[in-house]
């Protein structure tokens, strides 16, 4: 309600003066990528000790974009005051009428500073040091009738899989803040022809005994601990057509998650998916 005082200096007040009118207009952080602005707790989220997809790589302790307690080491304010080489430039790109972000730039920085130094808290005051957050999905790798070199996988799009091939080894990796991934819980696979419904049985997959490292949605290295071979002939897929892949695991503290689940960005989803050539 816009007649009711908020504190610029918590999640609320940033969202309400920040996040919505500025960073969540459409085709920028709406949903279709992360952070994730549409609301309260989707930017808390998307944002606490979350891996930057955009680097820096003048600057790699940017690592993360907001790291509880540190302003100065947080993506999000690095974005905000820095033109990073290679990026389409300093954020915000693009602005709507309503947004006074030009005017009141400065204070609206502090704000951030301010709240990610008193320790980042959610909408409830708790600060964000004190939760396990659940694992986050961190790259998709596919190798094709046993090679040892992965396909190619090209910015946010599904990984090619050439003509003819009989199988796939699919490698997933994620993220965890406090659990490590080796110790994860059972992991599942499943796939679909459409990303939002997935109608098929639950398929186990192997956790390795060592990882296998490789560049991640990121775009920097991550490890790959999960695994499961499929043969492309049970997929179902016709020339062309895009296989929706989907993930659950849990890391035994919180409750199993899907990854993507059905609100994750739409190029999480496309970017964990495979296209049968």
């Amino acid at each position: 309600m816009d007649d009711i005082a908020i504190d610029p200096n918590t999640i609320e007040g940033l969202h309400k003066n920040i996040f919505k009118p500025t960073c969540a207009n459409s085709g920028c952080h709406d949903g279709n990528f992360e952070p994730d602005f549409r609301s309260i707790e989707s930017s808390y989220n998307s944002l606490i000790n979350r891996a930057s997809i955009n680097t820096d790589p003048q600057n790699p302790q940017y690592a993360k974009r907001v790291i509880p307690g540190d302003a100065a080491s947080s993506m999000l304010l690095h974005r905000l005051t820095t033109f990073i080489t290679g990026s389409q430039g300093v954020m915000p790109l693009s602005l709507e009428p309503t947004s006074d972000w030009p005017t009141k730039k400065s204070q609206y920085i502090d704000n951030i500073k301010n709240w990610i130094n008193n320790g980042a808290k959610d909408q409830f005051g708790k600060s964000a040091l004190s939760y396990d957050f659940p694992p986050q999905m961190a790259g998709l790798i596919a190798f094709a009738d046993g090679a040892a070199t992965p396909l190619p996988h090209s910015g946010f799009n599904p990984i090619e899989i050439p003509s003819g091939t009989s199988s796939i080894k699919l490698m997933v990796a994620y993220t965890d803040d406090k659990t490590p991934v080796n110790q994860f819980g059972t992991t599942t696979f499943n796939f679909s022809l459409n990303p939002n419904i997935y109608i098929g049985m639950e398929s186990n997959m192997t956790t390795e005994s060592s990882p296998f490292s490789a560049k991640g949605f990121s775009g920097t290295s991550v490890d790959y601990w999960h695994s499961i071979t499929v043969n492309v002939n049970t997929l179902g897929a016709a020339a062309n057509d895009v296989i929706w892949l989907r993930t659950e695991t849990t890391d035994k503290v919180n409750t199993p998650v899907y990854i993507p689940s059905v609100p994750s960005a739409f190029n999480a989803k496309k970017y964990f998916a495979i296209r049968i050539k």
